[in-house]
């Protein structure tokens, strides 16, 4: 959600908005985007509901194409306007049906949707998921995951084009650990910058700004109202730090 100058949007033209846009252009291209970047907390919920690898493909690619011919926005208002919510209510909706109807079917999907269904399984096998892993939870989980990756994707794209890519690598475990230098060896990652402690202390706040900004503005996009971006945001985090 970078300018091409660098600079963050000040717009309100949200996520949230654009889904409700009058322009069918601009819906399809949002929910393009949010099937894209959202794809595998759905994938998860539908594997921990009790689906197979095969059936979870073929739910997922319905559920996504029904998204996207738009005959589910008129949830976003039973979900508070909160994307989570209403895919959260969108999926739960059609999964009751869906597996009495279409059970044992084979969909044809293209090439590529079937490679990224198959690493989202390689993904999901690769989860240590207790009994207390509801499908909710790990959903919640998995998007709070996939928001705070786009930020850092976000965040190391600022960077490469302002020259600094070698500052987020090496500074970027640091945002991983928590936000501090602490066990990281700042000297030594200083010497290896180029720098004196002092500034890569100067830049470690900078980089912290930046991604707080950053992760604001994500967050910003996935629910209707400024408002509710603080709680959405503490939320979030919660369920983040319960279990990696």
């Amino acid at each position: 959600m970078i300018l091409p100058d660098g600079k963050f949007p000040t717009t309100n033209w949200t996520l949230v908005s654009r889904l409700s846009s009058r322009d069918e252009a601009v819906v399809r291209r949002a929910l393009e985007d949010l099937c894209a970047q959202y794809h595998y907390p759905l994938y998860c919920f539908i594997r921990r509901r009790g689906l197979g690898h095969h059936d979870a493909q073929d739910a997922l690619h319905d559920f996504l194409m029904k998204l996207l011919r738009n005959e589910s926005l008129k949830d976003t208002h039973a979900a508070n306007g909160r994307l989570r919510g209403f895919l959260a209510i969108s999926l739960q909706r059609f999964i009751a049906t869906w597996f009495r109807d279409h059970a044992g079917e084979r969909l044809e999907v293209s090439l590529e949707a079937a490679q990224e269904l198959e690493e989202d399984e390689r993904r999901f096998q690769r989860e240590r998921l207790s009994e207390e892993d509801t499908p909710e939870l790990i959903f919640e989980r998995k998007w709070a995951h996939e928001l705070l990756r786009t930020v850092l994707r976000q965040l190391e794209t600022f960077y490469s084009e302002k020259n600094k890519l070698p500052l987020f690598q090496a500074l970027s475990p640091a945002i991983l650990g928590g936000g501090s230098l602490r066990g990281e060896e700042p000297e030594k990652i200083a010497a290896g910058l180029g720098m004196t402690p002092g500034a890569l202390r100067v830049a470690m706040n900078r980089l912290l700004n930046d991604y707080r900004d950053m992760l604001r503005l994500e967050v910003t996009q996935t629910v209707a109202d400024a408002t509710e971006v603080d709680d959405e945001l503490a939320y979030l985090l919660s369920v983040f730090k319960r279990r990696s």
